[in-house]
């Protein structure tokens, strides 16, 4: 690494010790490449602007004067603009070009200001005196536009150096001395106060240090901003979208222990036949095969409102107003397994059409009261649903051998959805023991069993 490298990598903040994953290194270019585009929207509309300006003020200038400084300015600068905002657009402006261009820019503007006494025919001391000096300011904050500190300090270094040339030179051409300590007299002659030329760089190089800095400070939580929406949308692929949500917009320190009890409606899914289909298909043949179950059943949830749990292998557990309050959570669910019902229909016809397995799906539906929180040791988290529930949901889907079913409610959360504007007429079963319950289950059958595939 170069001696110029640690330091224009802390301005850009891309030193090795603070790498970006390769994805949000690109999110960060595609933000700075808009940003270049606003840059360079506000440069030519403040061109256009000035141009108006100087367009409908008196001339205050002879006609036959050697050079008009503000309209040759803003040619030129526009000119700059239009060239930077080309390579932009079709990807050619590396760090190289866009320092060429910082420096050229900010050049444009201090020779403008230069030739405003060749203009107005007066001494050099008159280029020192313009009130246009107030856009270099605007120029360098211009800059910061892009959020990379390190344009800044090229902008702002860039007018240093060439106000210091221009009072360099100045001094160095007049005939006499034009330097006076007299601030009235500065004022009322074209005598140049010293002190005011120092306090001019003096705040330059104040203005330019401190928005560097901001800039350094900005751009960090910039990247952490990014870093997070990026491990959020990541999160999203290992948790429910709800789930990754309430996780990512905690305001407490994730731990374990933290739950929310609610009532809630839990669905148990399984795919029947899997074993013997999964011998049948091979490994690539299995997941295909879970990939498609996933990808029919998984929509279907969600546009109900339901969250996933966790996958099980072959087996889905979904809850419905557990990570959020639902007061429709088991009329939601009821609906969702209708719709399930049908899908599955669909998606077995297919296969069987392509000689394929086509296992049916089973399901189990309970309701009450479960808690929506986090689990684990510390070093590993999870965030699941815990309560009785969630076990009598398990056991239903089970039952559907038992029984001869496909989908199986228990009678409570069957008239629960029906208070919550189920519709759908659902037969009774009559009671279960079933494996664990301590007394018998009363069961509303929500699907019967169709044809072996």
């Amino acid at each position: 690494m170069s001696a110029v490298a640690p330091w224009r990598a802390w301005l850009l903040l891309n030193a090795p010790g603070a790498a970006l994953p390769a994805r949000v290194r690109q999110e960060l270019q595609a933000e700075q490449f808009r940003a270049e585009l606003l840059v360079a929207g506000v440069q030519l509309l403040l061109v256009g602007l000035l141009a108006a300006l100087v367009g409908v003020a008196p001339p205050g200038f002879a006609p036959d004067t050697p050079v008009q400084a503000a309209p040759l300015g803003l040619s030129l600068f526009a000119l700059l603009v239009l060239l930077r905002l080309y390579a932009a657009w079709t990807g050619q402006l590396g760090p190289r070009l866009l320092a060429a261009g910082v420096v050229a820019e900010m050049g444009v503007l201090i020779a403008t200001l230069w030739l405003q006494h060749l203009q107005y025919e007066q001494p050099p001391q008159l280029a020192l005196k313009g009130t246009a000096f107030v856009y270099v300011f605007v120029l360098v904050g211009l800059r910061a536009l892009r959020f990379e500190p390190l344009w800044v300090a090229v902008s702002g270094g860039t007018a240093l150096l060439a106000w210091l040339a221009l009072l360099g030179w100045t001094l160095w051409s007049a005939p006499v001395s034009p330097l006076t300590w007299d601030y009235v007299t500065s004022l009322r002659s074209l005598q140049v106060h010293l002190g005011g030329e120092l306090d001019k760089l003096l705040a330059l190089a104040l203005f330019t240090a401190t928005l560097t800095l901001a800039l350094v400070r900005a751009r960090a939580l910039l990247r952490r901003a990014l870093a997070q929406q990026r491990a959020a949308a990541d999160l999203s692929l290992f948790f429910d979208d709800a789930v990754a949500r309430r996780i990512t917009a905690s305001e407490d320190a994730l731990m374990a222990g933290q739950g929310e009890l609610r009532e809630a409606a839990v669905l148990f899914l399984d795919l029947r036949g899997f074993t013997a289909a999964a011998a049948q298909l091979g490994p690539r043949g299995v997941i295909a095969l879970l990939g498609e179950y996933q990808r029919l059943i998984v929509p279907i949830l969600r546009r109900h409102g339901g969250s996933v749990d966790k996958y099980l292998g072959d087996g889905i557990l979904a809850s419905f107003g557990a990570v959020a309050p639902d007061p429709a959570c088991a009329a939601r669910a009821l609906r969702a397994v209708d719709e399930i019902v049908l899908a599955v229909d669909g998606w077995r016809a297919r296969r069987r059409q392509a000689g394929l397995a086509a296992p049916d799906v089973g399901a189990g539906l309970a309701t009450g009261e479960v808690v929506s929180g986090i689990v684990g040791d510390g070093q590993r988290l999870e965030y699941t649903v815990i309560g009785d529930a969630v076990n009598l949901a398990a056991k239903l889907e089970k039952h559907n051998k038992a029984q001869g079913t496909r989908a199986l409610a228990t009678r409570e959360a069957y008239a629960l959805a029906r208070a919550q504007g189920y519709e759908g007429e659902k037969p009774d079963c009559g009671a279960a023991a079933l494996d664990g319950a301590a007394s018998p289950v009363a069961l509303t059958l929500l699907a019967a069993r169709t044809a072996p595939a």
